[in-house]
């Protein structure tokens, strides 16, 4: 199994998991989403490792930045919100659209080949937020757009890789984490247990979905 990390040094969190499963079940490698030859870098120091190909790869690196709102006012139910920018738009698309693409194209050479006994699976976190037809409440335009073109690029992909890889999009939930404010519905561990299990469902027989942590159908 191998953490992929942002800072130079490896997190204390990851460090804390390697104590408890032993380094040698748990690698750590550092990649930093929206550095490409960051990318590179962990693609070839996996390569290197011998670890043997992969089988199972999550990508759940994700932004969201202030500056949400159309023009600053308040609007609806929403309250006013800082205006969104062209920088916001572009900081959210780069690591939240254009990275999940580069990690695909650098570590799906990685994966192992389909067999009777595996089918390779790359599962993207997205976001309901990002569904067209559940945006009952505007706003959030870097974000949702930027999990709508993450949900369009997964879709080509399933299509590009249906002979080798199984592709399936993700999304958590409300949870509680520093991104909600601690406002969420459900914990960590209870997305993430659902989460696995979506992954662990995906397989030949099941085709390209867009589903949540309790694997229900999230609409287009």
């Amino acid at each position: 199994m191998v953490a992929t990390h942002r800072s130079e040094d490896v997190p204390s969190t990851i460090q804390d998991l390697q104590h408890k499963y032993t380094a040698n079940k748990l690698r750590a490698i550092r990649l930093d989403v929206c550095e490409e030859s960051s990318i590179e870098n962990a693609a070839a120091s996996y390569q290197s490792s011998n670890l043997g190909p992969l089988t199972h790869i999550i990508h759940n690196a994700g932004v969201y930045l202030p500056g949400t709102s159309f023009d600053g006012a308040a609007r609806g139910s929403r309250a006013g919100l800082p205006k969104v920018t062209k920088d916001v738009l572009m900081q959210t698309y780069e690591i939240n659209s254009v990275a999940p693409l580069l990690i695909a194209q650098n570590f799906v050479p990685l994966m192992g080949k389909r067999s009777d006994v595996l089918y390779p699976v790359f599962a993207f976190l997205s976001s309901k937020v990002g569904s067209v037809d559940d945006n009952g409440s505007g706003g959030a335009y870097a974000y949702r757009s930027s999990k709508s073109a993450l949900n369009n690029i997964a879709k080509s992909l399933s299509i590009d890789l249906q002979n080798e890889v199984r592709v399936v999009l993700l999304h958590p939930g409300y949870v509680k984490t520093d991104m909600t404010g601690g406002k969420g519905f459900i914990d960590t561990n209870e997305s993430v247990r659902g989460m696995l299990n979506a992954v662990e469902a995906t397989d030949g027989n099941t085709g390209f979905r867009f589903v949540d942590f309790k694997a229900c159908l999230i609409p287009w």
